[in-house]
């Protein structure tokens, strides 16, 4: 018997979780175990590994599976999930601030152009058709 198993024999709140370190369907599945009930699928949780600071992120892709107590691979802890809502929150203020400053700077950018390019042409250009066309300049034939 595999003693890092021996925890599901002891407690029946042991959990048994699939997870994966790559994206894709065909991603190698590693099971860990854990005393989260709220840990579901397609939760990241940190584990630990033995590589950067002896922890990664996996994504969980199946809960509550049935280990094999005879199996030779050591079962590893969950180590905790990860909260991924404030940082979506903050991306998406990032996101709409960037957008905002995006318009902004076109806008600018527009009335520098208008300044120094058409200075002194006002009449001429208000003068042209495209100035006050709708609908693109093109109109509707009968």
């Amino acid at each position: 018997m595999n003693y890092t198993r021996a925890i599901f024999l002891i407690s029946d709140d042991v959990r048994a979780v699939l997870a994966t370190y790559e994206c894709g369907d065909n991603a190698a599945r590693t099971m860990f175990k854990t005393l989260d009930t709220e840990i579901k699928t397609d939760d990241y949780v940190v584990v630990p590994t033995n590589t950067r600071h002896e922890m990664t992120v996996v994504k969980v892709v199946a809960v509550d599976v049935e280990p094999d107590l005879e199996a030779g691979a050591d079962l590893q802890w969950v180590i905790g999930v990860v909260n991924r809502v404030n940082f979506q929150q903050i991306t998406n203020q990032e996101n709409d601030a960037i957008n905002k400053i995006k318009v902004a700077e076109l806008k600018r950018k527009k009335r520098e152009l208008r300044a120094t390019m058409m200075e002194g042409f006002d009449d001429e250009i208000k003068a042209l058709p495209i100035y006050t066309a709708e609908n693109g300049g093109t109109e509707k034939k009968e």
